[in-house]
């Protein structure tokens, strides 16, 4: 097969890399070394570690006291002197000390939630810049593939220079058309390169031991069915700030019963005697400030599930608009490889042909490689744009929720 045939197979073939490299990494192999190698799993823990004190804080009750007195010390005429020391205890009534557990508890269903929804915001980001480095692997193809189609075109047209069959001319511009080629083709390097790098800082390894896989990126398939709801993490979030709005209110509505305060302990008196002093003491409740505080609480529940309710109004309106662009995209990529590619491939064919039977001129191969190049490009821009599409939508329905730890 010679140069220009190779030059001439169809994008579908581009896939095939230029050059070995040492470690193929796939989009999941990548996703699971930016997770390993993020900094969110020890944030994550220390945050649970911290939350887990507060919950064994929240399960102990009140702090005894003990409180001493002096009565009758230091001044004549009052009686003899007397010493008292009590022991006090709150006890605390209503359920007070299952609903600050049950708060804390709630706090940390939240920050697993979370953790998990910042592993998800990671993976869209992990899986945008391996979108980019798969089409700058089949831009640099493309690339390689006008340079070796302008290096036939010179040798032929070269050929008809020498032989007096085509104008001086022809050969400079197919020598210039060349030399534009092998500059696209070393920013097209460059810009391989600059994609795996970036992707490196969250994945980690060394970039030149990476190759990416790009088998795959130019098939298309129909969008399965989606679920229009919030994805298994954000829900979980919601039902873990409704649990603390529960939480919330609970306790609320416990802190509307006073704690007593018993008491006991010694008396001394001046003469020796001893003897035993016991009470307690009910502080008076504020019903005003209490029925505040639960309605408050009650309004925090009520947010929580209005704001549920607006979540899930934006995220079935979102999951509609990024559908339909995916489509558009997928439409856009396959009609161009399959309408405008193989048209604009047997133009290139036919007009060298023509062209080496002395039917046509040098600028009419030259338009027909430029248009067969600007299709091919187009429909690599097509299914980039198909796949940051994807992006996006299996961001908003929890694609990789399994692969990054969550149920």
């Amino acid at each position: 097969m010679n140069a220009y045939a190779r030059a001439a197979l169809t994008a579908a073939a581009i896939l095939l890399a230029g050059a070995a490299r040492a470690e193929p990494m796939t989009l999941e192999d990548a996703i699971r070394r930016s997770v390993a190698a993020s900094p969110l799993g020890e944030a994550s823990a220390a945050r649970l570690e911290g939350l887990e004190a507060a919950r064994a804080a929240a399960e102990t009750g009140p702090s005894p006291t003990i409180d001493g007195t002096i009565e009758n010390f230091g001044t004549p005429g009052l009686g003899q002197w007397q010493i008292d020391g009590t022991y006090n205890l709150r006890i605390e009534r209503g359920g007070k000390r299952e609903a600050r557990v049950g708060l804390a508890t709630s706090e940390m269903g939240i920050a697993e939630a979370e953790a998990l929804i910042r592993r998800l915001d990671l993976v869209r980001d992990v899986q945008q810049l391996y979108v980019e480095a798969q089409a700058a692997q089949l831009a640099l193809e493309l690339a390689r593939s006008r340079v070796e189609i302008a290096e036939v075109l010179v040798t032929e047209v070269q050929r008809r220079v020498d032989e007096a069959r085509d104008p001086l001319f022809a050969g400079t511009r197919a020598r210039t058309e060349l030399a534009e080629a092998r500059v696209d083709l070393e920013l097209a390097e460059h810009e391989a390169e600059a994609t795996i790098s970036r992707l490196t800082l969250m994945t980690g390894g060394d970039p030149a031991a990476i190759s990416i896989v790009t088998t795959g990126f130019l098939d298309l398939a129909d969008l399965a069915p989606v679920t229009e709801d919030l994805t298994a993490a954000e829900l979980a979030l919601f039902e873990a700030r409704q649990d603390r709005a529960g939480a919330n209110f609970r306790l609320a509505e416990a802190n509307n019963r006073t704690d007593p305060t018993v008491h006991a302990g010694p008396r001394l008196f001046g003469n020796g005697d001893v003897a035993v002093i016991a009470g307690f003491s009910l502080p008076l409740g504020n019903r005003a400030l209490n029925r505040a505080r639960v309605d408050q609480a009650a309004a925090e529940q009520r947010q929580v599930e209005a704001d549920l309710a607006v979540e899930r109004y934006i995220r079935r309106r979102d999951i509609a608009i990024v559908a339909e662009r995916v489509e558009e995209a997928r439409h856009e990529a396959e009609a161009i490889r399959e309408l405008v590619i193989p048209g604009a491939e047997q133009t290139l064919r036919e007009v060298r042909a023509g062209y080496n039977r002395g039917g046509f001129t040098f600028l009419d191969v030259s338009t027909a490689q430029t248009a067969l190049h600007n299709a091919r490009v187009r429909m690599v821009a097509a299914f980039t744009e198909y796949h940051r599409e994807k992006v996006n939508l299996d961001r908003l329905t929890g694609q990789f929720t399994r692969l990054v730890g969550g149920n």
